[in-house]
């Protein structure tokens, strides 16, 4: 079957183009072929997009200058294998390009996973090129692989972040507090009652405050901070240069770390701020991952994560509404909705071919 890809024009990250009838070619000794089953896009492919040089995404899948593939979270099928430990008929999950098929050269296999050996992936980052054996791994429920593939990144991300700040503050404010990446951090800080601030738009407000994670829930015009918080860190989930000012400002000798993900609304570089207290620093995930994996063993990181995540997920399926949709003109305007910020907080979109 040829091969059906949506590129993103690596200049202009808006626009995409659909390339189909790609012949795939014949595999060597030790690949396996994957037919993609479904996957999710949300405003986090976005920041891969924009970002895509600066932190390597364009390598993952891309082999043009002009155009790129813009990894995506999904499940896919072994559907050919000439490595041994992989039999045809094997579901998978983890960093997939956003195409019809693709293939891998599996090493480092194991009941749980494997990586990605392909020559052309070889020095990128060890978290992306990791798959994931559905049949054995703890994190996987069938009935809900449409939250995990929109889920599992973000959540692992706001997680870890928790894990982090739980024992060195007693308040975390974030921004976007809509975004599911925030959504994740505060769900996780509640497990350890640590107090959050989640601003939004008005727009929001209302939605965020009926996830009963926040403590409390402001608009970015209503900047405050009680004063029972003494260490503070605000998570900047925005990229709104503005926005991260205002708090520093407003938290003052309070802050203690002031962290950066993703960049929901990518605001133009203004005039330098005022921003007192500790400079941003960036939250890099993968990094915080593995070092954590390697710190406590590989098995043992992921079946905690796994836990957890399950616990996530039961509560998120009581609110998420899932979009479905097939094709690739669908796959398009679902990338399309991303990029101009169209989707509602409340729903995820999950893609077949």
């Amino acid at each position: 079957m040829n091969i059906t890809q949506i590129s993103v024009n690596r200049a202009n990250i808006a626009q995409t183009q659909q390339q189909g009838g790609i012949t795939p070619r014949t595999l060597t000794d030790g690949e396996i072929r994957v037919e993609v089953e479904e996957f999710g896009l949300s405003s986090n492919n976005i920041s891969y997009a924009a970002t895509g040089d600066m932190l390597g995404y364009w390598a993952h899948f891309s082999t043009e200058d002009t155009w790129g593939v813009v990894p995506v979270w999904g499940f896919a099928r072994v559907t050919e294998s000439k490595c041994a430990q992989i039999a045809p008929g094997e579901r998978i999950f983890g960093y997939l390009p956003m195409a019809s098929q693709h293939i891998f050269k599996p090493s480092d296999v194991s009941a749980l996973c494997f990586s990605d050996a392909s020559p052309a992936r070889a020095q990128l980052h060890p978290w992306y090129t990791r798959l994931y054996r559905c049949e054995h791994d703890p994190a996987f429920d069938s009935a809900q692989m449409a939250i995990q593939q929109s889920l599992w990144a973000l959540f692992m991300t706001g997680w870890m972040m928790a894990q982090e700040l739980k024992s060195s503050v007693d308040g975390v404010l974030l921004s976007s507090a809509s975004s599911k990446t925030a959504i994740s951090l505060a769900w996780a800080l509640k497990q350890d009652d640590i107090y959050t601030v989640g601003f939004t738009s008005a727009g929001n407000k209302a939605f965020v405050e009926s996830l009963d994670i926040y403590s409390q829930v402001l608009t970015y015009d209503n900047v405050q901070v009680p004063e029972s918080i003494s260490r503070a860190a605000y998570v900047d989930f925005a990229g709104n240069a503005q926005v991260t000012s205002d708090m520093h400002v407003v938290l003052d000798h309070r802050l203690v770390d002031s962290i950066l993900i993703g960049g929901t609304h990518r605001a133009p570089s203004a005039e330098p701020l005022p921003m007192p207290g500790p400079a941003p620093r960036f939250f890099f995930i993968p990094d915080v991952a593995e070092a954590a994996a390697n710190k406590i063993g590989f098995e043992n990181y992921h079946d905690d994560f796994a836990k957890h995540f399950s616990d996530f997920v039961t509560w998120a399926a009581a609110w998420i509404e899932v979009d479905y949709a097939g094709g690739a003109d669908a796959v398009e305007a679902g990338y399309a909705a991303c990029s101009n910020g169209s989707v509602a907080p409340n729903k995820i979109l999950s893609f077949t071919w």
